[in-house]
């Protein structure tokens, strides 16, 4: 597939790729897209539908998407513990049925993504980083749906589960948030957002937000929150937003938490700071119910499921959660390209939560 330009060209200029059998549909992205055929798909890549832009991909076929990016889309290559991350331009992808190509809006650089840039955790290499992202839906691999069951619309505002980390492949290079587009496989289970709330607060929400969530979930199949007594300790944003969502159910928290950050913001997200030493073990969770039973869990486990993205989703959507400062948590965004100096800062620690955006 060669490298495309801005200026926009008919259908008929653009070929597949060398040695790919071309697919039966094939859309150009840059402000317009154009079909093969009588098809036209109206994107945007910066702001919302409106209804009467929004049309349907037809589901005449069920092959594959040729979709031709231009600008091409870039993405951030991670290459291993101790080198520079490279940056790759992907000029197109090819999406299957039910996967779907997603425009980036920010992302955020999360404790996950320190370790394994830090050689802490296996990764896959080559790769793309970043698992807490929000953005738009830019095109279909034909009827994809949200968790709701609804099918999505090119232009709406999502955020998607993490899924396991992928090697770069060919034609599947744009496998992390840490780029300008995200392709997403089939299946992967993606909850709409709206238009109201910031980037920074909606980012995180796939990671800390659906974590806090799952041992919540946890928690309340054998405890009821209401009322309870919550011991919240770890380091990072994750006692934090736990914090809120046990408050937001009922329950009295208080933070455990050698992170100074983290025991500066207790208050301001409904807890209160816990006397002794403070542990020295990652988030955990201990529950004494109101009639004295107690549970204690890891935070981590289980692992989220689309369950705790929609909750997660639907509890930052609450008006009522409003109070709760998480914009704090996220640094000013930084470009992509200045990614590498983005992770040596949220190594030293200044925000929780450091953002990138990579349209600027």
């Amino acid at each position: 597939m060669g490298v495309l330009s801005d200026a926009d060209a008919p259908d008929s200029s653009v070929p597949a790729a060398p040695g790919r059998r071309r697919a039966l549909r094939s859309v150009n992205i840059s402000g317009t897209a154009r079909a093969t055929g009588s098809d036209v798909l109206r994107l945007c890549h910066s702001g919302p539908v409106t209804t009467g832009e929004r049309v349907r991909m037809a589901m005449a076929t069920r092959a594959p998407l040729d979709v031709l990016l231009r600008p091409a889309a870039l993405a951030r290559a991670w290459m291993g513990a101790g080198r520079v991350q490279e940056t790759i331009a992907v000029p197109g992808v090819v999406l299957a049925p039910g996967e779907a190509l997603v425009r980036v809006e920010l992302a955020t650089i999360a404790d996950e993504d320190l370790a394994v840039a830090d050689g802490h955790d296996d990764c896959p290499v080559p790769t793309v980083l970043g698992r807490e992202f929000v953005g738009r839906i830019a095109a279909l691999g034909g009827a994809v749906p949200a968790t709701d069951g609804s099918s999505l619309d090119l232009g709406e505002r999502i955020v998607c589960a993490a899924g396991a980390r992928e090697r770069i492949a060919p034609h599947r290079e744009l496998v992390g948030g840490f780029a300008t587009h995200v392709h997403l496989r089939a299946a992967t289970p993606i909850v709409r957002v709206g238009e109201t709330l910031p980037a920074c607060i909606l980012a995180p929400l796939p990671g800390a937000f659906a974590r806090a969530a799952a041992v919540l979930r946890s928690i309340a199949q054998a405890i009821d929150l209401e009322e309870a007594v919550v011991r919240v300790t770890g380091s990072g944003a994750d006692p934090l937003v736990i914090a809120a969502m046990a408050t937001e159910a009922g329950a009295a928290v208080e933070i455990a938490s050698a992170d100074p950050r983290v025991r500066a913001r207790a208050h301001r997200f409904g807890a209160s700071l816990a006397g002794g030493r403070p542990p020295a073990h990652g988030p955990r969770l201990g529950v004494t119910s109101s009639d004295g039973e107690s549970i204690e869990v890891a935070a981590g486990a289980p692992e989220p499921v689309a369950a705790d993205l929609e909750a997660a989703v639907a509890f930052i959507r609450n008006p009522g959660t409003r109070r709760y400062p998480f914009a704090d948590l996220v640094s000013v965004p930084m470009p992509l390209d200045r990614l590498d100096e983005a992770i040596e800062l949220a190594r030293a620690g200044g925000h929780l939560r450091m953002a990138i955006a990579p349209g600027g």
